[in-house]
């Protein structure tokens, strides 16, 4: 039996709402497929869906009303976004004020939670702040907060953030996602050896289990594999 854990690498930004929601779809196929879903690695990378923002917050609904091309687009992708999101059990609320700033903070966050703490649970944290609190993921309290979620102290998170620790190592995960052709989230490459691009549903993934040997081969899903959910820049 080959005890190496799976590595699984994913590219995601906390401002993504498919990057959420695929992350339970991938811990749905993981506890699916019983004791070979748990000897896992799981890796977090940066990468920005809105690098050119500033730590100057913006209305969501402003900043999609001009991306999207006006006010009727935007409800109609959020609404969409909040029925898939809350289908899935996660407490998705675009009323409660969301905006838009730059993630460069959280991803330093994470990245810290990487080497000192539980980065799958930060991350988490600062998705439920974002879509379900409509917190702000540059305010220093909301990053503090994350950071307790995953272990980290409140003076540790501060003097991370008031320093330049981790803005080079983040600028090289986001070097690595354009030098690798990402631009879409989620993307998962797993094992090294394959890439599943998109909150693709538990089906897809134990499939790609199943192509790499770690997982009996799963039932082929309805319709095709691949779907447009995911965000792109």
């Amino acid at each position: 039996m080959n005890d190496k854990p799976l590595r699984i690498d994913i590219w995601s930004d906390v401002v993504c709402p498919w990057c959420w929601i695929g992350k339970h779809r991938l811990r749905a196929a993981l506890e699916q497929v019983g004791d070979a879903g748990r000897n896992v690695e799981i890796r977090w990378h940066a990468f920005q869906l809105d690098p050119e923002s500033d730590e100057t917050p913006v209305p969501l609904r402003q900043a999609y009303e001009q991306k999207f091309g006006g006010a009727q687009r935007t409800e109609q992708i959020l609404s969409q976004t909040q029925a898939t999101g809350r289908a899935e059990g996660l407490p998705f609320d675009f009323d409660r004020g969301q905006v838009r700033v730059s993630t460069l903070k959280a991803h330093r966050l994470i990245w810290l939670a990487g080497r000192e703490g539980d980065a799958d649970a930060v991350g988490e944290a600062l998705f439920r702040a974002h879509f379900a609190q409509g917190r702000n993921l540059a305010d220093m309290q909301t990053l503090v907060d994350a950071g307790a979620a995953g272990g980290l102290s409140e003076a540790r998170v501060r003097a991370m953030l008031d320093s330049d620790e981790g803005i080079a190592e983040v600028r090289a995960q986001l070097g690595q996602a354009q030098a690798l052709g990402i631009r879409a989230v989620p993307t998962f490459v797993l094992d090294g050896r394959m890439a599943v691009q998109g909150a693709q549903t538990p089906e897809v993934f134990r499939d790609v289990f199943a192509r790499l040997g770690i997982a009996a081969v799963a039932p082929a899903p309805d319709g095709t594999a691949c779907g447009p959910d995911g965000c792109e820049v």
